[in-house]
């Protein structure tokens, strides 16, 4: 769902939620008989405000309230690439909860094991994982998630640096107004000038930083989702099982990262954006700077949600294993 509820049926507000009611209801009864997943794409709307029905958008919000918290029947996502990762990440955890539980009732202990640099090959959407099998793949997920760890140190240095510059200038603007000459106004902007000329560095510096994140996230997900899917077709080797337990680790270890740089990159946006508006070169560079600490804090929520879903999967698939 996106930013329409739908038409009423007769029996229910949409089509979407009669369908939904009915699966609901069957869940409800009988958990394990079905799996409900929902998505909501959390992204500005294709049309105008003032073409927007607000009403639809109300309900919406009132259905995706009477689900719960995110991460039990619903999930969020921004864009199709994301959503894409998701559901394959979700559809193969299913897969695999199947596989177990029917071998665990048929007693089927003679899966065969199957060695994981013998894989068949797989036609797959990123031509560059074509002859990838398990252990690339979780090779290639360690390479791009260490690429990850130094972007946001150097994103994390930056804000602190950054936040020590501001409060160097803060200081110097403090002194000038308390000195003799407090009211010579040209000297007062060049003080000024100073503390837009460091934002306007910073922003030209994470604007070059968020490409390469968002391609080596990019990268790295697609690998584990890849190696997940793959881990359907046999049982893993112990090499396979200290693989995945080396990058469930190295996972956790980046949303936990990734969660402290959000927060810490959140208190300087709204440091930035209380500002007062002093001079039109400081505005535009304060407008700039919030707007980029914007992008760096969507785009480190967003690769939350994916690491959360590739650590369930590969919990998952290490418990089936062990």
């Amino acid at each position: 769902m996106w930013y329409r509820f739908g038409t009423p049926t007769g029996r229910a507000g949409s089509g979407t939620i009669e369908e939904f009611e009915r699966a609901k209801t069957r869940f409800d009864r009988k958990t394990d008989d079905l799996k409900l997943m929902i998505y909501f794409k959390d992204a500005p709307a294709p049309i105008a405000p003032s073409k927007l029905d607000y009403g639809q958008l109300a309900k919406v919000a009132e259905f995706r309230s009477s689900l719960g918290n995110e991460g039990g029947l619903y999930w969020a996502f921004k864009t199709t690439d994301e959503f894409e990762k998701l559901i394959r990440l979700h559809l193969t955890r299913r897969v695999q909860g199947w596989l177990t539980t029917n071998s665990q009732t048929r007693g089927d202990e003679t899966q065969p094991q199957i060695e994981t640099e013998n894989k068949p090959k797989q036609q797959l959407p990123d031509d560059s994982f074509d002859d990838d099998g398990f252990l690339d793949l979780m090779e290639r997920f360690e390479d791009e998630f260490e690429t990850l760890m130094g972007i946001m140190e150097r994103i994390s240095s930056a804000t602190v640096d950054i936040g020590e510059e501001m409060t160097e200038r803060a200081t110097e603007i403090t002194e000038f107004s308390a000195g003799p000459d407090a009211k010579d106004r040209k000297a007062a902007k060049r003080i000024i000038a100073k503390a837009a000329a460091d934002m306007d560095q910073f922003v030209h510096r994470m604007e070059s930083e968020l490409p390469l994140f968002s391609q080596h996230l990019n990268s790295g997900m697609n690998a584990m989702t890849k190696a997940a899917e793959i881990s359907l077709e046999f049982k893993l080797d112990d090499q396979g099982i200290q693989q995945a337990k080396s990058n469930l680790a190295a996972t956790a270890e980046f949303r936990e990262t990734m969660y402290t740089v959000e927060g810490q990159v959140a208190g300087f946006q709204q440091s930035v954006a209380s500002l007062p508006r002093m001079t039109s070169v400081l505005n535009r560079s304060k407008r700039a700077m919030v707007n980029v600490l914007g992008k760096l804090i969507a785009e480190f929520q967003s690769a939350q949600t994916l690491a959360r879903e590739v650590e369930a999967s590969f919990t998952s698939i290490v418990k089936s294993e062990t």
